[in-house]
């Protein structure tokens, strides 16, 4: 399973009596911003995500995240044995 990397974003459920929030941060720093909405907590997760060149997450309390996009540039390039890595 793929897991956020520190400088991703992550936006995180939560319950607040009796409806949810949508935190947005990264996994390295607290909160940076709290939405009423997940359809807001999305939208600027992905914003985010394009201007840093990094992938935006959703994590729905129980820490299994779910990959909402990615715009990170990596390089990929065929080895000797004909599978492509990253670099």
């Amino acid at each position: 399973m793929t897991h956020p990397s520190v400088d991703d974003v992550i936006v995180r459920q939560r319950r607040s009596n009796p409806d949810f929030v949508y935190l947005l941060g990264t996994p390295a720093a607290p909160t940076q911003y709290i939405v009423r909405t997940h359809h807001e907590g999305v939208r600027q997760a992905m914003a985010f995500a394009q201007r840093q060149s990094v992938r935006a997450w959703f994590d729905d309390g129980d820490d299994t995240f779910a990959l909402l996009g990615t715009f990170r540039h990596e390089e990929v390039t065929p080895s000797a044995d004909g599978i492509a890595r990253r670099k």
